[in-house]
């Protein structure tokens, strides 16, 4: 094997980070998105609930608010059991390859975003 440049050297790093960034936000948006079901799920007991009192005491409050009403209101919860489903951690295979040397084996310039 042939040995890397420097060049393709912090191209490996960045797409190291790149790639771990990127897994990272898929865990929390999957994280938070179970959460945000289990909310919902949530309402819906709150509604039941609010259901039984109104009932009981022959009252007329309301039994969500206006988000969840929203939310319900526009099939939110399927969309994001769907989304999930359609969805597998760490579905997209990544290879990490090597950059053909085009910069002579220069280092790049310094990039906050890259860096």
């Amino acid at each position: 094997m042939a040995t890397l440049t420097a060049y393709q050297l912090q191209h490996r790093r960045r797409m190291k980070r790149a790639l771990k960034l990127r897994a990272d936000a898929d865990r929390k948006v999957r994280r938070h998105t179970e959460q945000l079901q289990a909310a919902m799920a949530a309402g819906d007991a709150a509604a039941r609930v609010c259901d039984e009192l109104n009932r009981v005491y022959n009252q007329d409050i309301s039994t969500e608010t206006i988000l969840v009403h929203t939310a319900l209101e526009n099939a939110f919860q399927e969309t994001v059991q769907n989304m999930l489903m359609d969805s597998g951690p760490g579905e997209e295979g990544l290879l990490l390859v090597t950059v053909p040397d085009t910069n002579g084996g220069a280092v790049l310039p310094a990039n906050a975003l890259l860096d």
